[in-house]
């Protein structure tokens, strides 16, 4: 008897998990409620000739070996090294802040700042903002309130809609400064870059098995009837892996879980380049956090550009700007919400949440293939294949 699953939603969770089950031998049905895959992963080639970023740019980036082994089976990546700086009173400077980012803010004292730091923490590549705030020597207290006050606070808060007074310190803790001249966005990730022919395509050639059975403009619904769950009404014993909204799925029945969200406003330019880099943060524009100008990290070729602004904002079902779920927001009220609709869905043994949405978690794009190859092996270990 064939086995199958059935998949909800064709992300970069939904078109992973449906390959894994697809090479062992099962029948995949995936079905994606829009009439494109890719989730916010997915790009398009614009009259320009530049892959553009719809949902905000992505950049893959990964030291994880299992991840590395997969992804590159179905594309072939640039190499791009991710680079970003941040305009702080009117100065462009690299972003994590290193060395040449306190020549740049502090010319005059940079070569005792930069003493003192290696000083305070020998044989460390990199330090916390936390960590920093805490050494008493009143040349480090300036340093580290200045970048507190004009680099992350306000961006920050920016971010999040919250008050900078009330931003929480562990968000503060996790932000890096590099103790060196090292540039990269990501120096510790051994494989980066941006999959040749867009994050589309890749998505396409992960789901293109002969096993994979693809539904665009989906109209199947998955709903609940006491012990069954069912697809379009439908008992259904299959295992199902749902990658949407949790929330949305049970009708908001214990209330909805927040998330930030963002108006992204792409500019075609009639002009060879835009901007120094890739990404430019804004930490004191009153409402845009970053731009985007996508053929610096796609590495094309073309005699006009596209940039992009973001503009966050908190998501509303009915909102015309910011009407896609991006980041949740996680707190006691969401963790307490969204608990609840574990509580329910848990007695459905077949019914897994996967991806962002579902399991309400920020996933980079590595993440959230490493989860799910761990969840296959989880669940296959239990079936004969």
């Amino acid at each position: 008897m064939k086995k199958i699953v059935d998949i909800f939603g064709a992300g970069i969770s939904g078109c992973t998990m449906a390959r894994l089950y697809a090479e062992i031998g099962y029948q995949v049905n995936l079905y994606e409620i829009k009439n494109k895959i890719g989730g916010n992963c997915f790009d398009y080639l614009d009259k320009n000739g530049i892959y553009v970023h719809k949902y905000g740019p992505h950049i893959f980036h990964t030291s994880n070996d299992r991840v590395i082994n997969f992804i590159k089976k179905f594309a072939k990546f640039n190499g791009y090294k991710h680079h970003v700086l941040a305009n702080v009173k009117s100065k462009l400077v690299p972003l994590p802040i290193n060395f040449e980012s306190i020549n740049i803010l502090f010319p005059k004292e940079s070569n005792k700042i930069i003493d003192l730091l290696k000083k305070n923490f020998k044989n460390k590549s990199y330090i916390t903002l936390f960590e920093l705030m805490k050494i008493k020597n009143p040349l480090i207290k300036r340093l580290s309130k200045f970048l507190y006050d004009n680099v992350y606070a306000n961006y920050t808060a920016k971010m999040w809609g919250i008050n900078i007074k009330n931003i929480d310190p562990k968000v503060i803790s996790r932000v890096k400064i590099i103790l060196s001249d090292l540039d990269t966005y990501f120096p510790e990730d051994k494989f980066q870059g941006l999959p040749l022919g867009g994050y589309t395509n890749m998505m396409k050639n992960i789901i293109n098995h002969k096993n994979i059975h693809l539904f665009v403009n989906s109209k199947h619904k998955v709903t609940f009837n006491k012990n069954n769950i069912c697809i379009n009404n439908k008992p259904n014993k299959n295992l199902i892996f749902y990658s949407g909204p949790i929330d949305e799925l049970l009708n908001y029945k214990y209330g909805m879980l927040p998330y930030r969200s963002l108006y992204i406003k792409f500019k075609n330019l009639k002009k060879q380049s835009f901007q120094n880099c890739s990404v430019i943060n804004y930490p004191a524009h009153k409402k845009m956090t970053r731009i985007t100008e996508y053929k610096k990290m796609t590495l094309q070729n073309s005699k006009n550009t596209v940039i992009s602004e973001e503009y966050p904002n908190k998501y509303g079902l009915k909102s015309k700007k910011f009407n896609n779920r991006y980041y949740p927001i996680q707190n006691k009220k969401s963790a307490t919400i969204y608990n609840k609709y574990m509580s329910y869905l848990n007695k459905f043994s077949n019914f897994y949440p996967l991806g962002r949405l579902a399991e309400y978690k920020y996933y980079d794009m590595d993440d959230a293939i490493l989860n799910t190859i761990e969840l296959f092996d989880q669940l296959t270990s239990n079936y004969e294949k």
